[in-house]
């Protein structure tokens, strides 16, 4: 649930900062009583303008403030230079993603009645489509506040055009509208004129599919540093990430040693830990063989009928209290295992969906008895954070292509909201597809009962968050580059997840265990009778530690000629012939029911010019304020 809650607040977090500039201006001081634009398409693909502007104002105003955006429709960068107003002071600042022209004498007030003639060259280059150009323009955008009358506009082609794809629609932006808009063509020049006026923040654009090739000297726009070598810098984090992980969190080789028996001083939960680095729920409950072998408890098993067929179940029994040579932690939880029953018995059944809070606070006291102190600590204190740098690499590995991404396709208002915006989906996509591995990886430390909803809810939020990130890369041609960027992101969340670089005690740990584990899966079965001679009860010693290193089928199977009774401390509901590998696998199946009732927890409560094209949907056009 807190993975959910995390994963949610990103996403509010997310559209709220994306909505947050979407409120409209307040109506305008002015109105527009006559716009005229003359474009001169070039075959570089860049247009020289002319706007010429006849306001009438409404209150008192130093003049008005044209924004030009300075990226097209599908977020690439634009060039505008060449910027000049006639008749009037003027100057220009570059800000929240446009180009403002700012005309007029902060010491004078402007007549009632203005005329600005306004000309700019707006590059656009290299449009990156790959089957055609265009020349998808607003040639008046739907910034404008205010109703605009008596529009006019000559546009004149580098060559010659196809007359029936042209098209002119006019609106509220997504409009298709276009049977107000009357034109002729001589040539290569279109003349004409919208019949009838805008409203306020409603568009007029032209939408002209063209041959490829038909901007032959376009160019693709200086798009800057991160544009050009954003793939270098994922890259580049990928293999940094790699480097701090051979570094710091990389395993040191080890060298296994024969042993016949777990270190000395270890529990079968121990040896769970000391092996893979974690606590699983079975670790804890190979506790109960440990302890029955020991003494301290019986296992009794019994049938309960069921609508359909038999469930077995088990009452543990105790039969003395823990000597001293017992961890603390053992004793807390044979103790608070029989306060849940009488005190002396406990069913199973007893403990589910009760006995979690213990089993947590095991696991915590299981690892603090090796990690709490630096003469024991199994595990490198740098191992958390290359962790955490690993994380961070994951980060950059993806964040330089997501700023283009953003830039290009959302078209975020300023810079900075730009890469605030990069940087949430950066922190999202590498988070999910952390939360995806490490549950992967840690699979049979989790309860059955939500491994399978974490699994599928990270799979969720990182289907989504890369898919997004795929399909905002596909709009911004870098489609390639972000492939490469999420694989480097999953290599650096797959090492992330295997820090497990020991101490020196720690390897000394991992190299007997290893050795251990080695001899009881080689069934040496001329050793296993020496060991059987001189300690009778072997079988059953070494039983809780071959099932926490997961080879007990093959361990078993040698004692079938060897053990032929059963152990004193386990009372069987189906009496019949013994078999030791039988009664081992049997006994690690019914140990895995029991690990999931002490472990469970109760329910929570808790489009382009092709088509035509749309008004206010293609590059250029902005709008103006007064000031």
């Amino acid at each position: 649930m807190k993975l959910i809650r995390c994963f949610l607040l990103i996403f509010m977090a997310l559209f709220i900062f994306v909505n947050m500039s979407n409120s409209g201006m307040a109506l305008e001081a002015f109105e527009i009583t006559a716009f005229d634009i003359v474009m001169d398409v070039q075959s570089d693909n860049s247009y020289e303008i002319k706007e010429t502007i006849n306001i009438e104002f409404l209150e008192q105003r130093h003049g008005i403030i044209r924004s030009i955006p300075l990226k097209t429709y599908r977020g690439a960068p634009a060039g505008i230079t060449d910027v000049k107003v006639s008749g009037h002071k003027y100057s220009t600042v570059k800000e929240s993603g446009y180009l403002n022209i700012k005309i007029g004498d902060e010491k004078v007030n402007a007549d009632k009645e203005e005329k600005y003639i306004i000309s700019y060259t707006y590059a656009i280059g290299d449009d990156g489509l790959r089957d055609m150009d265009e020349l998808y323009f607003n040639l008046i955008g739907t910034d404008w506040d205010c109703p605009i009358s008596n529009i006019t506009f000559t546009i004149k082609m580098p060559s010659r055009f196809d007359d029936d794809k042209l098209n002119f629609t006019y609106g509220k932006k997504g409009s298709t509208e276009n049977d107000a808009v009357s034109y002729i063509i001589e040539g290569r020049t279109i003349t004409g004129k919208l019949n009838g006026s805008l409203g306020r923040n409603e568009a007029l654009t032209i939408a002209l599919p063209l041959p490829q090739g038909y901007f032959e000297d376009a160019k693709p726009i200086n798009d800057g540093f991160i544009y050009r070598f954003g793939w270098m810098l994922s890259v580049l984090a990928g293999i940094v990430g790699i480097l701090i992980w051979i570094s710091m969190g990389k395993k040191k080789e080890s060298f296994p040693t024969v042993e016949f028996y777990p270190p000395q001083g270890t529990t079968s939960a121990d040896v769970g830990f000391l092996i893979d680095g974690r606590v699983d729920p079975f670790d804890i409950t190979s506790l109960i063989i440990y302890w029955a072998d020991k003494g301290y408890l019986s296992i009794g098993e019994y049938n309960t009928k069921k609508l359909f067929g038999t469930k077995k179940s088990f009452l543990l029994t105790k039969l003395r209290e823990m000597d001293d040579e017992a961890k603390p932690y053992e004793r807390k939880m044979f103790s608070e295992m029989f306060l849940y029953g009488n005190g002396t018995q406990v069913y199973t059944e007893e403990l589910s969906n009760r006995f979690y809070r213990t089993t947590d606070e095991i696991k915590y006291y299981i690892k603090d008895d090796f990690e709490g102190d630096p003469e024991t600590r199994i595990f490198d204190k740098k191992n958390r954070l290359c962790q955490w740098l690993l994380w961070f690499m994951m980060v950059l590995t993806v964040f330089p292509l997501l700023v283009v991404c953003v830039d290009r396709v959302l078209n975020a208002d300023s810079t900075v909201q730009s890469l605030i915006i990069s940087l949430i989906f950066s922190v999202l996509i590498t988070a999910s597809l952390y939360a995806i591995i490490y549950n992967i990886k840690n699979w049979k430390g989790i309860p059955k009962k939500v491994r399978l909803k974490q699994v599928f809810i990270a799979f969720m939020f990182t289907l989504f968050s890369i898919g997004i990130s795929l399909y905002l890369a596909i709009e911004s041609g870098i489609f390639v580059y972000m492939i490469i960027a999420i694989a480097c992101a999953i290599i650096l969340a797959v090492l992330s997840c295997r820090c497990k670089r020991r101490t020196s005690i720690g390897t000394w740990y991992e190299e007997r265990l290893v050795g251990f584990r080695e001899f009881l899966k080689a069934t040496e079965l001329d050793r296993i009778k020496l060991l059987v001679n001189d300690n009778p009860q072997y079988f059953y010693n070494v039983l809780p530690f071959a099932m926490v290193l997961g080879v007990t089928d093959k361990w078993a199977k040698n004692f079938d000629n060897i053990m032929v009774s059963p152990p004193k401390w386990y009372f069987t509901a189906t009496p019949g012939i013994f078999s030791a590998s039988a009664f081992a696998q049997d006994l690690e199946q019914s140990m895995r029911g029991i690990s999931s009732a002490i472990s469970s927890r109760p329910s929570s409560s808790s489009g382009g010019s092709s088509d035509g094209g749309s008004a206010g949907g293609g590059s250029g056009g902005g709008g103006g304020s007064s000031w």
